[in-house]
């Protein structure tokens, strides 16, 4: 019997592992499929009018949506009741990743900001100190002769 139950974990761990395993490929594409639309708005493809990239980047976002919104379906009413309100956990992790991304990403521009503040800061020290130099040395020179 213990075999049996162990068998049976390890299978749902196998389907919940797959499962898993395919939304990250989803969301990866899905990603890379709207930087790449994005990328489109910005420099749109040579040789295509404005009007036919247009309706590629419409049907392209309608296709991202539909395909949202077919696994938010299946994650709602077709996954195993083990894995509970999945959609719902996800929703909240990725809620929850962007926002630490966006931190992340703020901090990491105050700190070049931070960054290129200081080294301004000391250019200018080392020019206001270099022009009060100078000038001394002109006067010292005849005094050398």
């Amino acid at each position: 019997m213990y075999k049996e139950f162990k068998s049976t974990g390890k299978e749902a761990m196998g389907v919940m592992n797959e499962i898993s395993s395919g939304l990250g490929s989803f969301f990866e594409h899905q990603e890379k499929a709207i930087a790449d639309i994005k990328e489109k708005e910005v420099n749109p493809p040579k040789g295509k009018s404005l009007q036919a990239q247009a309706i590629e980047n419409i049907m392209a976002r309608k296709q991202i949506q539909q395909a949202e919104y077919d696994l938010k379906q299946s994650l709602i009413y077709d996954t195993p009741a083990e894995l509970g309100d999945m959609w719902n956990q996800f929703q909240a992790e990725r809620e929850k990743l962007i926002k630490d991304k966006a931190k992340f990403e703020l901090s990491q521009k105050k700190r070049m900001s931070e960054k290129q503040e200081k080294l301004r800061k000391q250019r200018m020290n080392l020019i206001s100190s270099l022009l009060f130099v100078l000038p001394s040395w002109f006067f010292l020179l005849p005094a050398l002769d």
